[in-house]
């Protein structure tokens, strides 16, 4: 064992892999620097090919726009060409406030209790049109109801609440599809409240429903087909997690090989590989949970780096894991693990290097494929981080609760380049790209980024 806590490699690559978009339209789609069509992006892995980003802004200075919205969310935004969505619960206005379940995490105004979906235009930042998706809102922990991001293949936007609400409508607002999926299988069982964002792939939107802490139902995956609505497979997903442990609120991520792609999911002591068109499992697993702690649930979704899959829970391990397997390859596959863990935010990486965000404000640094360290436990500005490190234009950008943002080199060397304040006492929610613009969400305002330009008036 290195004095740094990560473990040696077991065995040498595995099968070449790549993580990428699929999106239902548009082949080209995943290499369009203007749209965020799902949340981390058009990769689905946090990256961006854009360039010319912005590395400096204030609460006026490169700020193209912002524009109130009523009420905080943990949801990231998503983009289509001149098109933003956005979730968010109503204001409380003279209505009545939400009910808190459980209060954890920083100050927030409180909102109501309706659950709403958003279109503002890219330019202006003008809301266009607004949706209703329904009443029940409510905050649990540090997420209220609207925590799911919303999906867009440019001819439909897809959105799931906490508190069940599944629909599609048309770039325009209007109603194509709509289900509650409480109803349709059963009460959400985590203890936390239901926040995992679905995956769309292939004209399908693949959710997972991973719970236990109030539930004795089983876990499952559910396909639906993205123009109808209908279901096209579910399978349960066994696990011998306990207590907590079986909450996961992660988002599914395809792999994808020569012939073939699977898709992977994170969450009850187990990462697992399932076939896009059964849902069957492929492979699972084990390791995230050795001890088997009651109460590491699953936040971060996977990370496909290079020819391994990374995954943790709560406070670790990490593990990495070498693709292709078949059955349980707990054993056969596992490329190195590491104490060095990350609980809410997901990694992000090149291919070669992966950066680790731990909540609590510390970077780190390691090589995909080996697991060697090229720097730890680097401190950010003080703060909580929950939203996911953007990785774009040789930057690394990190956001915490604050609403602070650092701006670092991306690489084997910690830089900081710059740090950016837009005075937030709230923010959970992930940076989108589009074009040459960044897009941050705060507890109150959508902002948007650009290199010289002025707030409009």
């Amino acid at each position: 064992m290195r004095s740094h806590r990560w473990a040696m490699p077991l065995a040498g690559k595995g099968l070449a892999v790549a993580l990428f978009a699929a999106l239902s339209v548009s082949t080209a789609a995943a290499s369009d620097v203007d749209h965020w069509p799902q949340w981390r992006g058009p990769s689905l892995d946090g990256t961006s090919d854009a360039t010319g980003l912005p590395t400096t802004w204030s609460t006026t200075d490169n700020v193209k726009w912002k524009t109130p919205l009523p009420s905080w969310s943990g949801s990231t935004p998503a983009i289509w060409g001149d098109r933003i969505f956005v979730m968010s619960p109503t204001a409380k206005g003279e209505g009545e406030a939400a009910p808190v379940l459980r209060k954890m995490g920083g100050e927030r105004t409180p909102e109501g209790l309706e659950l709403l979906l958003l279109c503002i235009a890219k330019k202006d930042g003008k809301e266009l049109w607004r949706e209703h998706l329904g009443d029940g809102n409510y905050v649990l922990g540090k997420q209220n109801m609207s925590s799911p991001s919303p999906i867009t293949d440019g001819e439909r936007v897809y959105v799931l609440t906490g508190t069940g609400v599944f629909a599609a409508f048309t770039m325009d607002g209007a109603e194509v599809w709509k289900m509650n999926l409480q109803e349709r299988y059963g009460e959400f069982g985590l203890g936390w409240g239901y926040g995992a964002t679905p995956l769309l792939f292939e004209g399908k939107l693949i959710v997972p429903i991973l719970h236990g802490m109030t539930t004795d139902s089983p876990s499952r995956l559910v396909a639906f087909d993205a123009k109808t609505g209908k279901e096209v497979w579910n399978v349960e997903r066994p696990t011998d997690a306990v207590v907590e442990s079986p909450d996961a609120y992660t988002t599914p991520v395809p792999l994808a090989y020569d012939d073939r792609t699977e898709i992977l999911i994170s969450g009850a002591d187990y990462l697992t590989a399932h076939d896009p068109n059964t849902g069957k499992e492929i492979w699972r697993c084990g390791g995230i949970n050795p001890t088997k702690n009651q109460y590491y649930r699953t936040v971060a979704s996977p990370v496909v780096a290079g020819d391994v899959v990374l995954a943790c829970a709560k406070r670790g391990p990490t593990i990495a894991v070498r693709t292709g397997g078949k059955g349980d390859v707990t054993k056969s596959h596992t490329a190195w693990t590491s104490e060095l863990s990350y609980d809410v935010p997901t990694p992000v990486t090149d291919g070669t290097y992966v950066y680790i965000l731990n909540d609590k404000g510390f970077m780190a640094c390691v090589e995909a494929a080996t697991g060697d360290v090229q720097y730890m436990k680097e401190r950010l500005p003080r703060g909580t981080y929950d939203a996911s490190p953007l990785l774009a234009d040789g930057h690394l950008y990190v956001t915490n609760e604050g609403g602070r943002t650092a701006v670092l080199k991306a690489g084997p060397k910690f830089e900081v380049v710059s740090v950016n304040d837009l005075e937030d006492s709230y923010t959970l929610s992930s940076i989108a790209v589009s074009g040459k613009e960044l897009f941050l969400r705060t507890s109150s305002h959508l902002y948007c980024i650009a290199d010289n330009a002025s707030e409009s008036k």
